[in-house]
């Protein structure tokens, strides 16, 4: 089952996407040359770059294919796959596998939901039903601002994680090679590194569940007209019509 996708311009995410690869293999350079990260050493480096040593090549261009690599690598990796590596689950990774059961409780009552989806209860809550079902929602609302807006911002959140591991990843390969690096500057960059791994880990995870809750509540009418109310009506005026030809 395919994932949402972003109805918002593409072209934000592209900009953002490629801007934090961009720092992010800045960083990587940085450390590589055993330099401290800041503006004033990037400087540096780039005014004394034909005096530097001849290894700078090969470290900006392997930074550089990171982040060209991995820009390229995000757009072709499918969104089960992303989702599955934020998650650390190889089945039913995404929340809404768990929308309408074990999920955290929401701030609203599932139970109208239950009742206008009774396929749901029927499946003992099965995860690939739960998640049919909320993204048969999610499809129904991609037009409301409030979903389109979660969506997006999932999207991207996810891909900024996944990008970030890439480069910890690199980070923490290239460490043991760089024998003569100053060990307290090796660990500033792993704090660095770290911390946004970790940051945009929990900050994902959160906004994807948000878009589950999001997509329930607008179909409850919370966060706009109740699509179970536009269910009834469409139900209510196919039966006007049925009476109305006998």
């Amino acid at each position: 089952m395919n994932e949402p996708t972003p109805a918002t311009l593409p072209l934000f995410h592209i900009v953002i996407l490629g801007v934090f690869l961009g720092l992010n293999a800045t960083l990587l350079f940085l450390f590589l040359m055993h330099l401290p990260f800041g503006y004033e050493p990037l400087r540096l480096v780039v005014l004394g770059w034909a005096q530097a040593s001849p290894r700078i090549d090969i470290v900006f261009a392997l930074s550089l294919f990171l982040a060209v690599g991995g820009y390229f690598a995000l757009q072709r990796l499918p969104a089960p796959w992303k989702t599955r590596l934020l998650f650390f689950r190889r089945q039913y990774a995404h929340p809404a596998h768990e929308a309408f059961f074990s999920l955290k409780e929401p701030p609203f009552d599932r139970k109208p939901l239950l009742a206008a989806y009774p396929e749901v209860k029927d499946a003992a809550y099965h995860p690939e039903v739960q998640f049919s079902t909320w993204r048969r929602l999610c499809d129904r609302h991609a037009e409301v601002p409030l979903v389109t807006a979660s969506i997006a911002v999932w999207e991207l959140l996810r891909d900024l994680y996944l990008a970030e591991l890439l480069f910890l990843f690199a980070f923490l390969l290239s460490w043991p090679l760089n024998q003569n690096v100053n060990q307290a500057l090796a660990f500033s960059y792993l704090f660095l590194f770290g911390v946004q791994a970790l940051f945009l880990l929990f900050t994902a995870r959160g906004t994807g569940r948000r878009l589950v809750y999001n997509v329930l509540a607008v179909e409850l009418g919370i966060a706009g007209q109740s699509g179970i109310d536009k269910a009834a009506a469409r139900k209510a005026a196919k039966a006007d019509k049925r009476k109305k030809r006998f």
